[in-house]
């Protein structure tokens, strides 16, 4: 008789759950700071030790201001005949580009990412976990298939959400940078529907921004809940709420399960 691996057990687990709960990151499940008064000279920090990591490391020189214009350029390129409003590009892609055929050296994705992620832990402050995070995906992730859905650079939030111990939780990571769509559009929202395989009445949207978490994915017959994050919810009090199947107080996330297992059941 084959024994069932670790992964066949999870595949089968996957395989019983039905529904999905697509997730935001940030201001949702993860605090993070961005100091927006030094944050130009956090950026600049953070450059210079991705230069000198490049140097170091690997051999590779090229000052900090040369680096950023001919990232810049890369940058201009790729949305030259995009909508900014709708596409996003993915950092990784353009420094590798760079790298190749602007600095003539080659550096594996993985070597990249760790500079990069180099770069992103001097640039933004600190990030955490909102109280009772875990312990709520863990209680979800029994029932239900998680992922991630998030406007954000997978060469950031990917690490991040390892340190911080929730990557277990998720079957699925859906980035916008990898997937090259912005959560403005509803672009995004059918990927992560073909992504992960399911109608939009097996899907959930969980996040704190009530335009692109609750009002876009709600186009395409997503359900959502509104996370009403004191940092954030003001942005959107000029929106009706209509839209959102559920809302919760951040200090009250630890309720969600309960909301999500009443959407389902009507």
């Amino acid at each position: 008789m084959k024994l069932q691996t670790g992964k066949d057990i999870i595949l089968v687990n996957n395989y019983m759950k039905h529904q999905v709960i697509f997730f935001d990151c940030y201001q949702t499940l993860l605090d993070v700071q961005l100091d927006k008064e030094n944050q130009k000279t956090n950026e600049q920090q953070g450059w210079e030790e991705f230069v000198n990591l490049l140097a170091k490391n690997h051999g590779i020189k090229i000052g900090a201001v040369d680096f950023l214009n001919l990232l810049e350029k890369r940058k201009v390129d790729f949305y030259s005949n995009k909508d900014k409003t709708i596409h996003h590009h993915n950092l990784l892609t353009l420094i590798s580009e760079v790298i190749e055929k602007e600095l003539k050296s080659k550096l594996s994705e993985e070597k990249i990412s760790v500079l990069i992620y180099e770069y992103r832990k001097i640039s933004r402050g600190y990030v955490k976990l909102y109280p009772k995070v875990s312990e709520t995906l863990a209680r979800l992730s029994e029932k239900y298939i998680l992922s991630i859905a998030s406007y954000t650079q997978s060469s950031f939030t990917q690490p991040e959400l390892k340190e911080l111990g929730i990557e277990k939780y998720f079957s699925y990571f859906i980035f916008s940078s990898d997937i090259g769509f912005r959560k403005e559009s509803t672009e995004f929202y059918k990927k992560c529907l073909q992504i992960v395989g399911k109608n939009p009445m097996d899907c959930v949207m969980v996040g704190d921004n009530y335009r692109e978490d609750v009002s876009v994915p709600s186009q395409l017959g997503i359900k959502a809940v509104w996370i009403k994050n004191p940092v954030t919810h003001s942005k959107h009090s000029d929106l009706l709420t209509i839209e959102a199947r559920g809302v919760i107080d951040l200090q009250e996330f630890y309720r969600l399960p309960e909301v999500i297992d009443g959407i389902f059941k009507k």
